[in-house]
């Protein structure tokens, strides 16, 4: 997919994020992919109503995160998501963090969503949607 559709936003590192150290816990980031998703959600013009009327559920399947750099108590990430694939059922995301100053990676990640009916069954993602992507 076309990374020229990919979403950055900004986000400061609060002291609630860092561990005793003033470094980012690594499961902020798991929040952190989640607030990037929403922007990217926006952008591509979806609202979680909508595809709730459309008795649909996207569900998380997996998660990927590869930590290459700490971060630290108010720096600013810059966070950077795209569509890198959609399937039959699924829609992989990935992402980018960096370090606003330094412009250094301190972590990239991979999303795999998968759509699933109100019986939790797989369900081919609706031609509403995957004509956005």
């Amino acid at each position: 997919m076309k990374r020229s559709r990919a979403v950055t936003i900004e986000m400061p590192i609060m002291s609630f994020e860092t561990d005793y150290q003033g470094i980012v816990n690594n499961t902020e980031f798991i929040r952190f992919v989640e607030r990037v998703r929403y922007a990217l959600s926006k952008k591509y013009g979806f609202s979680f109503k909508q595809v709730r009327s459309a008795k649909l559920w996207a569900v998380m399947a997996r998660v990927e995160i590869n930590y290459r750099l700490p971060g630290h108590f108010e720096d600013i990430l810059q966070g950077t998501g795209w569509v890198e694939k959609v399937g039959r059922t699924s829609l992989t995301l990935g992402y980018e963090f960096h370090l606003k100053a330094t412009r250094r990676l301190i972590a990239d990640a991979r999303q795999v969503l998968v759509f699933v009916n109100n019986r939790l069954r797989p369900t081919p993602i609706p031609a509403f949607i995957r004509k956005r992507l």
